[in-house]
C-alpha cells in the first residue's frame, strides 16, 4: 500500500473517530480501589508491530500470569497503519480494548474524545508505577489526569550503515555535522553507489517526515503547538524547511520515490539501499533486523551554520492506556503497571519499545547489539536532552499522515513547497481548529 493510499485511510478512519463524542468516560474509581489476585477477569489488549514484538508480548503476559493466573488476556496486533484504522472504528463505537498501546501522536486526539480512563485514582494500590520518574509519566498526562503511561523513551537520532559505508570507502557521519556537510556526503554516497547493483544513495528526503520538522523548530528554539493545539509556526516555517532540500530533490541526489513507494512500508534504509536513516533511536532493532545488519551506527541529527549544541527532548517511544469503555479496568490497570514496571518484560523486550522507564528495568536488559546502541547513544546525548517533547494536540495523527502524503506529491514534482504548505495548513485548519 501507498504512503498515500495509507495517508487517506488515516485520515478517513480520523473523521470516524471524530463521531466518538465525549461519552464513553468512566467515572472516577475511589483512590483505594484495589483488585484481587485470585479474581477472575478477561480484558482485550492490542499493539503494534510484527511477529516478533507479538512473540515477546507472549513472553510477558505469560510473566503476567503467574501473578494474575485467573485474568485472561485476549491478544491482538497489526501493522502500524491498519493499527490505527482498527482503533478509530472500535472508537467511533466506544468499543476500544481494554489496553491500548497509544502513540504520543495519537494521545491527545483519543484523549480529548474522552476515550481514555484517567488512571490516577488507582495510583495508591494497582498502578503505584514505582521507579518510574514523574517528568516521564507528564508525556502522558493530559490536562492533569494520567491517560497514558509511558513503556519507555527515545530521542530523535541520524542512523548509519556501516556495511554500506564500508564498502563504499566513506567515513562515518558525526554528531557535530551542519546540513550542508550532510548534503555533501548525501552526494559522496551517491557517487560512490552509482555502480553498485542496486545503486545505493546516501538517503531518502530528510523533509519528508513531521518529526524532523519538529527537531528543526526545536534548533531554532521556537514552539511547535500552541496550548490551545493550533500550530506555532507559519507557513513560511514549512517553506524554509522544504526548500532547505530542494537542489538535492532537483537533483535527483535521494533515494527514488518510485523506489520507496515499491518497497514501503520499508524505504531505502531498511532495504540496505541507503546509508542513512532518521528516526526515533529505539527503531534501530527495525533498522538492523530489516537491512540484514548489526552494523548500525548512530549519531545525533546535523546542526545548522552557527549552532553549536542539539536542542533534544526525550519522546514516550509508545504508551499504554486503559479505554474508558472497559469493564475491567482494576485488570487492565493491573496490567499496564506489570508490563511499565516488570524488569522481567523489560529483559524480554531489551530496548526495542524505547528505554525502559524505570532503573529497575534497565539494569536487567541482557544487551543485545540493537540495545547497546540505543543506550549508548541516549547515554552520550543525556547533557543534550534539555528540553520537552511537544505536546501534540487532536489532530495530530491527521496532520503526520498528511504531511507524508504532500511530500510525496512534492518528489514527484505535483506540487510546489507553497502548495505543501496551504495544503498543510488547510488541513491543520480541519483538523486542529487552527
Amino acid at each position: 500500500m501507498s504512503r498515500r493510499i495509507a495517508a487517506s485511510l488515516a485520515i478517513a478512519a480520523a473523521a470516524a473517530l471524530a463521531l466518538a463524542g465525549c461519552g464513553g468516560g468512566g467515572a472516577a474509581k475511589p483512590a483505594d480501589v484495589t483488585f484481587d489476585k485470585d479474581t477472575k477477569a478477561e480484558i482485550s489488549f492490542s499493539w503494534w508491530g510484527n511477529d516478533d514484538r507479538a512473540a515477546r508480548f507472549e513472553q510477558a503476559i505469560a510473566g503476567f500470569n503467574k501473578e494474575y493466573p485467573n485474568v485472561k488476556v485476549v491478544r491482538n496486533f497489526n501493522a502500524w497503519g491498519d493499527y490505527w484504522t482498527a482503533r478509530n472504528t472500535e472508537a467511533a463505537g466506544h468499543a476500544l480494548p481494554d489496553v491500548v498501546m497509544m502513540d504520543a501522536g495519537y494521545l491527545g486526539e483519543y484523549a480529548s474524545k474522552g476515550l481514555l480512563l484517567d488512571l490516577t485514582p488507582y495510583r495508591e494500590n494497582l498502578l503505584p508505577l514505582k521507579g518510574v520518574a514523574d517528568n516521564v509519566l507528564g508525556s502522558g498526562t493530559v490536562d492533569g489526569k494520567l491517560e497514558s503511561v509511558p513503556l519507555g523513551t527515545n530521542a530523535w537520532s541520524m542512523m548509519y550503515n556501516k556495511d554500506i559505508l564500508d564498502k563504499l570507502g566513506i567515513a562515518y557521519p558525526t554528531g557535530d555535522m551542519t546540513w550542508d556537510q550532510l548534503d555533501a556526503f548525501i552526494k559522496k554516497v551517491d557517487a560512490a553507489g552509482a555502480s553498485s547493483d542496486p545503486k545505493i544513495y546516501g538517503a531518502e528526503d530528510y523533509t519528508g517526515g513531521f518529526p524532523n520538522f519538529i527537531y528543526h523548530l526545536m534548533q531554532q528554539k521556537n514552539p511547535v503547538f500552541k496550548k490551545d493545539g493550533t500550530p506555532a509556526f507559519s507557513k513560511k516555517d514549512v517553506i524554509s524547511f522544504l526548500d532547505s532540500a530542494a537542489s538535492l530533490r532537483k537533483a535527483g541526489a535521494f533515494y527514488p520515490i518510485d523506489r520507496s513507494i515499491a518497497l514501503s512500508p520499508s524505504g531505502g534504509f531498511l532495504a540496505g539501499e541507503s546509508a542513512l536513516w532518521f528516526n526515533f533511536s529505539t527503531t534501530v532493532l527495525q533498522g538492523m533486523t530489516d537491512a540484514g545488519t548489526e552494523n548500525i551506527g548512530m549519531v545525533t541529527p546535523p546542526l545548522a551554520d552557527g549552532e553549536k549544541t542539539h536542542i533534544l527532548a526525550p519522546k514516550p517511544s509508545m504508551l499504554l492506556s486503559v479505554s474508558a469503555n472497559s469493564k475491567q479496568p482494576e485488570a487492565a490497570a493491573a496490567l499496564v503497571d506489570y508490563l511499565v514496571t516488570s524488569p522481567d518484560v523489560a529483559k524480554i523486550f531489551g530496548t526495542s519499545l524505547g528505554t525502559p522507564a524505570t532503573q529497575a528495568g534497565r539494569d536487567a536488559i541482557d544487551q543485545q547489539p540493537a540495545d547497546t546502541v540505543n543506550l549508548d547513544y541516549l547515554d552520550s546525548i543525556s547533557k543534550e536532552l534539555t528540553a520537552s517533547y511537544p505536546i501534540l494536540p487532536s489532530g495530530y495523527g491527521t496532520i503526520e499522515a498528511k504531511w507524508g502524503d504532500l511530500h510525496e506529491q512534492l518528489q514527484y514534482g505535483q506540487i510546489t513547497s507553497k502548495q505543501f504548505a496551504d495544503e498543510l495548513f488547510s488541513e491543520m485548519s480541519l483538523a486542529l481548529g487552527s
